[in-house]
């Protein structure tokens, strides 16, 4: 009578605790799906089971443990591998190091683009390939499709000669780039994989300042390394990191690698990717950025529809009120908003009426307090929307209907060119050589491609240095130097900061 007892006992065992494992192995059409990341599924599905809607001290730990396991299978690494030729690795690393004032050897790896991923024990700091040198960046992203999407940064995925993904499983998989918008930071991958887990993505504008949050990523090339924090502050803006800064603020510790990673609440869901940090060492100093999960999600639906991200424009150049721009305009020193230094003809804006000299206080109701915050309103406002602006104008206040066109990504380009060409200035991209030589983080700065005789900065700006800010504005494309050298035009005096192989330095010119 025991031996049929012990029978049925062990079917039964076995039917617990083979069958999750044996349905992700061999159900659906599933790719390579390991006996690691099928376990690593039960234990996400039970950890997000646990996660209470609300939470007590006393509970803290394992709620912790549960978005941690409930996140694991969704978290992945990405290696940015960018070949190189050995000669141009040579040079460049050899002037990069400089750039590094003074770090020991032993750190040298953790610091910079050029030397994450790389192995300590290779002394050419690459690996070696047919055609040159590999350079390895590393990065964050997470799965937010079963079908193999996965959302990170534009800057984990920025000059790839090949992307490849790295499961919590530790498979490896070659990625592809869906879309990438350059004004957020954020970039879309696809991967040839299904039943993968999807990371839930949550409702960003409901976290508060003080709120518990967990960042999971690949700092230092540690993967799936968890670190907790708190909301420092939200709609973090005018931080110079990207056109529509709109940032989380938080203390979790986020590091050179954690990039594109997850930054979640405490129920699991994703309230923003990681993307920057505030440090004068290179490493954590307390200060961490991430993109809200409600600008990741339009992001991340627009890239996958259509591989570009659409966004609004009215035609205006605006300027940020100051006490002393209030004041010659005879207005309360405490006024806020955005000016209006210039409206293009036939665009939105003009054809509404509103004029140059305003001053744009609120969209929709919605304040504006700054250059920034004016063109991210606009800008996530879909074309064909119609919005109510107030406006300042002699004094009074008044509301205009504009009806938001579409923004010609292109023509805009084309337009900061023209005004390089009037400057005498021909400005592009920084070049991954010069990138590597002085030592610049991905998309810092613009690079001084050539210089006219007649230009005022023949003198000062010779072809090959780059430009970090104008006026104290860092600017990052031939765009932003266009419109913060307009506005400092206007002043009647420029000031550069440039760095050349001799590092940074300021350029004061007088232009009247």
């Amino acid at each position: 009578m025991n031996r049929p007892l012990g029978t049925w006992k062990l079917l039964v065992l076995s039917v617990v605790f083979g069958a999750p494992v044996a349905y992700w192995l061999f159900s659906g059409p599933s790719k390579g799906t390991s006996v690691v990341y099928a376990q690593q599924v039960v234990e996400a599905q039970q950890a997000r089971g646990g996660l209470d809607q609300t939470i007590g001290a006393d509970q803290l730990s394992k709620v912790f443990r549960d978005v941690a396991k409930s996140l694991k299978p969704s978290v992945v690494s990405i290696k940015n591998v960018v070949v190189r030729s050995a000669q141009t690795r040579g040079q460049s690393r050899g002037q990069s190091r400089g750039q590094l004032r003074g770090l020991p050897p032993e750190l040298e790896q953790f610091f910079g683009r050029q030397f994450q991923g790389i192995d300590p024990d290779d002394t050419d700091g690459g690996i070696g390939g047919p055609n040159g040198r590999f350079e390895n960046g590393l990065g964050s992203g997470v799965i937010v499709r079963e079908d193999g999407y996965i959302l990170t940064n534009n800057h984990v995925v920025k000059g790839a000669s090949v992307l490849e993904v790295v499961l919590s499983d530790d498979r490896k998989m070659e990625a592809k780039v869906i879309g990438v918008d350059e004004r957020t930071d954020l970039a879309v991958l696809k991967i040839n994989a299904t039943g993968l887990v999807a990371a839930p993505l949550g409702n960003s504008a409901s976290m508060e300042v003080g709120d518990w949050v967990i960042a999971i990523g690949s700092p230092f090339g540690l993967t799936q390394t968890v670190t907790a924090g708190i909301v420092s502050a939200t709609n973090r803006n005018d931080q110079g990191i990207t056109p529509y800064d709109n940032f989380i603020q938080t203390d979790a510790a986020i590091n050179p690698g954690n990039s594109g990673g997850p930054l979640l609440n405490l129920h699991g869901e994703v309230i923003g990717i990681n993307t920057a940090i505030a440090s004068r060492s290179g490493g954590y100093s307390g200060v961490c950025f991430a993109v809200p999960s409600n600008i990741a999600k339009r992001v991340l639906e627009e890239l996958i529809s259509k591989g570009r991200v659409t966004r609004g424009v009215i035609g205006i150049k605006p300027e940020t009120m100051t006490p002393e721009k209030a004041k010659s305009l005879a207005l309360p020193i405490e006024t806020r908003g955005a000016f209006v230094a210039s409206v293009n003809k036939d665009m939105p804006a003009d054809k509404a009426g509103i004029r140059k000299g305003d001053v744009i206080t609120s969209i929709n109701g919605l304040p504006i307090e700054s250059e920034s915050s004016m063109r991210r309103t606009i800008g996530e406002t879909k074309p064909g929307t119609q919005l109510k602006v107030s406006v300042l104008r002699d004094g009074k206040q008044s509301e205009i209907s504009v009806t938001v066109g579409e923004l010609d990504e292109s023509a805009l380009m084309a337009s900061a060119s023209e005004s390089m060409e009037v400057l005498g200035m021909n400005l592009g991209p920084v070049s991954s050589e010069v990138q590597e030589e002085y030592a610049l983080n991905d998309g810092e700065g613009v690079e001084v491609k050539s210089v006219s005789r007649q230009s005022p900065f023949a003198a000062t700006i010779p072809p090959g240095v780059v430009i970090l800010s104008v006026n104290g504005k860092k600017v990052n494309n031939p765009v932003e130097f266009s419109d913060a050298a307009e506005a400092a035009f206007r002043k009647g005096s420029i000031r550069l900061v440039v760095r050349d192989s001799e590092g940074d330095k300021s350029v004061q010119l007088r232009l009247r």
